[in-house]
């Protein structure tokens, strides 16, 4: 039979571990958020990387119309002064410049084609990221909304069992009462453990004999003369 003292103690302990069990769990959830989140950008980051090589080769598109506007502006200044010359040696060099610029013309075209080209060749790749994006955002938004709910039901429970916690620690005496919140507070895991075959449950280490039968009298709180810890007896 186990004192009562420490009966009354090992189910204190029983809800303080659930509360640091449900604190932990908490404490984890922002960090599957951000895992949710992360998701979310890595596949923002995909679609803002495509679509940015769409918008460059529009960019080089929009610079080429642009140089070849400027030479058919310059072709029709040459011809106007072409029209207007009476010399035939002028209006042949007048004519060569002309040629050179439509040559010009015809080559800015043909580059243009090229980047249209580029632009459709990589059209697949943004449109599949876009569709992924959208994917990757139900599912996040579907993760985030069970993080908060899980989020919900914790907050809850750990204040049902606090409230429990509290409710059972009433009763039990202050001096003991003090002595396992210090054991708690400084061993982290458990404040009362048992033995057996004259091995402490907390430590690990073999206690001595006196300790053993103060144990068996059953007639105060024993603790562990290693660590501390209270005991109790499995037998």
């Amino acid at each position: 039979m186990i004192f009562p003292v420490v009966q009354q103690l090992l189910v204190l302990q029983e809800r303080d571990q659930k509360i640091r069990s449900l604190q932990r769990d908490l404490k984890d959830l922002p960090k599957y958020r951000q895992r949710a989140d992360g998701r979310l950008t890595d596949d923002e980051g995909s679609v803002a990387q495509a679509k940015q090589k769409i918008t460059e080769i529009e960019l080089k598109i929009k610079s080429l119309e642009r140089d070849v506007m400027t030479r058919q502006t310059s072709i029709q200044r040459l011809k106007d002064q072409q029209f207007a010359t009476r010399k035939n040696e002028e209006f042949q060099a007048l004519g060569h410049e002309v040629k050179r610029y439509e040559n010009e013309v015809s080559a800015l075209e043909d580059k243009e084609l090229e980047f249209m080209e580029q632009i459709e060749a990589v059209k697949p790749a943004f449109h599949s990221a876009q569709a992924k994006l959208i994917e990757t955002r139900k599912s996040v938004a579907e993760e985030i909304s069970q993080i908060e709910e899980r989020g919900r039901n914790l907050e809850a429970k750990l204040a049902d069992i606090k409230a429990e916690r509290e409710r059972l620690a009433a009763p039990v005496e202050p001096a003991a009462l003090s002595l396992y919140d210090r054991l708690m507070k400084s061993k982290g895991d458990a404040a009362v453990v048992p033995v057996a075959g004259a091995i402490c449950g907390g430590c690990h280490m073999k206690v001595v004999i006196a300790t053993l039968l103060k144990l068996r009298a059953n007639e105060e709180i024993t603790q562990c003369e290693q660590c501390g810890r209270v005991l109790y007896s499995e037998d």
